[in-house]
């Protein structure tokens, strides 16, 4: 049976569903707008599956094809279901089922309800679109709708200020990455008159173009996959994407979209398999970026910042994979990645539930105690992203640091683990500081012993009236936690090599057993470093009583290594300075003074020329002749 016609469906249903339930929005019951944005969200999910099985269950598999449309070679569009797009359609689409069956219930009270499920049906249509596409060009066009969505979305709660500049800062950044993206587009279709990746990838498999040609192309796409993954140096607006809501946060910014660069690397591997140049860049700055993301996530009190950096470090890891090779390892952490993340994020916002929307943990402590459910499947997630065995992370991240060990790169391997230690480190404290220890108390100040009383009964209070949690979202919260263990064990069957493999026909892949060098010191290192925030952040730890002073001033790790300070001085303030200049002094005096000069010109030549125009015919019949004077002159002197 040909189930092609799947293809586009896949892409289409979900963008249909965003119109029709932005349309409906205020007329619809949510209870309808629920079961449309996750009907839609699950049918595209099962037809995904259903390619899938067609697929792989081939005993030779060959590339599923659509075509969309056809205008020559400059837009020839059609849509792909290979090893690669369907490896990636599946998470989209899976994980994204799972958030939005979580949304109905997190977002069940807001009044926008409607306009926020348009939003994330709209985002799971992009996102299909830039996995599935089977050219550049159609990639480039889910792209900029990734980046639509993604603006939407973070300022999804637009009378707040820091939500509408949160949304500004990420679609600035973004936009600069793409300017890069799609030069590199651009470079592609000059050099090989087509977007299509067979004709592409084809004509650098015969050497048609040079490599210099192709590490700046490979230099061109890693800008626009810096941007959009949130990596070194243009990763400044990822903490504050957390302004949108918490499953926009689990969806976008952990699952799916910030994943989107390692996607794109993957893709264009036969280019940066001959771009070394490029491929290293790409390696280096996700080593970089694994160690800078962990040591940031370490100091920072925003649950969902903690978190966002952790996402900035282990996208780091994939696209350290990436850049030496390991595009089968990269896949796999980002497979993994996707449930304990977003896993993660879910059960976050039942905690920020609890606390009422306070994200501080340093307001948070004891939830243990209130809310088993959603300690053990933080916990679980947690120790996913740690890295430790048998939980799906240690599988997936063990090697991305066996190719760094095998290609010989120490300074990346030793970048890699000791950012395994670190990620270890802000997980424990994490998981301290808001599920361990005592409730938070507020720090009462001497009014009156009947108001002190009544401020350290609230916490109390709260806890008392606290409503629990609902079941749509805690299944997901639940099936995400499982996974976060088991998603790994693909491992022992090599299932991820077997699905993978077919994308990478160029490559020699073979599977490799666990190196117990390598997995033995990511694993000590990364017990030491839990150990080391257990002895600072336990209940009665030194570093936690010191950080939950009201006194205490957080220093660079908090700060963020005042990347964004260093980027006000340079970019924004001079940018400012100049755009005032213009505003204050240049438009008014000199661009209106001209034209307002020219104006005052014409007034007054017209002026002057209006006293010829008098009605008296000796005035006429003098013209005429000075007029005739001048022309015989000309011709008597001149000619």
């Amino acid at each position: 049976m040909n189930l092609a016609w799947m293809l586009p469906a896949i892409v289409v249903v979900p963008l249909l569903s965003a119109a029709v339930v932005g349309y409906f929005r205020n007329t619809w019951s949510k209870t309808t707008v629920s079961w449309v944005a996750c009907g839609s969200v699950a049918a595209s999910f099962a037809m995904t599956v259903a390619l899938a099985v067609q697929y792989w269950g081939a005993a030779e598999p060959e590339p599923i094809r659509s075509a969309l449309t056809s205008w020559g070679s400059l837009l020839d569009l059609g849509l792909v279901a290979d090893g690669l797009s369907l490896w990636w359609a599946l998470v989209v689409t899976g994980a994204g089922l799972l958030i939005h069956i979580y949304s109905t219930a997190y977002m069940r009270e807001d009044e926008s309800y409607g306009r926020f499920m348009a939003k994330m049906n709209f985002f799971i249509f992009a996102m299909s679109m830039l996995v599935l596409s089977d050219n550049f060009a159609g990639m480039a066009i889910g792209w900029g709708c990734v980046g639509l969505a993604s603006y939407m979305l973070i300022g999804f709660y637009f009378t707040k200020p820091s939500a509408q500049n949160a949304a500004i800062k990420a679609f600035v950044m973004n936009v600069i990455g793409e300017a890069g993206l799609f030069a590199g587009i651009a470079f592609i279709y000059a050099n090989f008159g087509s977007f299509k990746f067979d004709d592409v990838f084809g004509a650098i498999a015969q050497g048609q173009v040079s490599v210099a040609t192709l590490n700046l192309i490979g230099i061109l796409l890693l800008t626009g996959a810096v941007a959009k993954s949130a990596q070194l140096p243009l990763h400044t607006w990822l903490p504050y994407a957390m302004e949108g809501p918490t499953p926009v946060s689990a969806l976008i910014h952990a699952a799916t979209m910030v994943t989107a660069g390692v996607y794109l690397v993957s893709r264009a591997h036969p280019l940066y398999e001959v771009a070394t140049g490029a491929a290293l860049t790409v390696a280096w700055i996700g080593g970089l970026g694994a160690l800078f993301g962990a040591l940031v996530a370490a100091g920072q009190f925003d649950i969902k910042r903690v978190l966002a950096f952790s996402t900035l470090s282990q996208i780091g890891y994939m696209f350290l994979g990436n850049g030496l090779g390991a595009y089968v390892a990269a896949d796999f952490h980002f497979f993994t990645h996707a449930f304990f993340k977003a896993g993660l994020f879910l059960t976050a916002g039942i905690v920020v539930h609890h606390y009422h929307g306070d994200q501080d943990i340093r307001h948070m402590g004891g939830l243990w105690y209130r809310d088993r459910f959603a300690a053990i499947c933080f916990g679980l997630a947690a120790l996913a992203l740690i890295g430790l065995p048998p939980f799906s992370g240690f599988f997936s991240k063990d090697e991305i640091l066996l190719a760094a060990f095998q290609h010989g790169q120490w300074a990346l391997f030793a970048i890699a683990v000791l950012a395994a230690g670190m990620t270890a480190f802000y997980n424990v404290r994490l998981y301290s500081l808001v599920f361990l220890g005592d409730a938070y108390v507020p720090q009462v100040k001497a009014v009156g012993k009947k108001k002190a009383r009544a401020a350290q009964l609230e916490p109390q209070a709260h806890a008392e009236h606290e409503h629990a949690t609902p079941a749509a979202m805690k299944w997901p919260v639940a099936i995400l936690a499982v996974l976060s263990v088991v998603s790994g064990w693909l491992f022992f069957g090599h299932y991820q090599l077997s699905a993978l493999e077919p994308a990478f026909p160029t490559l020699e892949l073979h599977h490799e057993p666990i190196n117990w060098v390598v997995a033995g010191l990511s694993v000590a290192v990364a017990l030491v470093g839990g150990l080391i925030s257990w002895y600072l952040y336990r209940p009665d730890g030194v570093r936690r009583a010191l950080e939950l002073d009201p006194q205490y001033k957080p220093g660079i790790l908090y700060n963020m290594f005042y990347v964004d300070t260093l980027y006000d001085y340079a970019f924004v303030r001079p940018a400012r300075a100049v755009a005032e200049f213009v505003g204050d002094l240049f438009d008014p005096k000199a661009v209106d003074g001209i034209v307002n000069g020219l104006g005052v010109l014409a007034r007054e030549l017209g002026g002057r020329l209006r006293r010829w125009q008098n009605g008296l015919v000796r005035s006429y019949a003098l013209t005429v002749f000075c007029g005739v004077v001048l022309v015989v002159a000309y011709y008597v002197f001149y000619v």
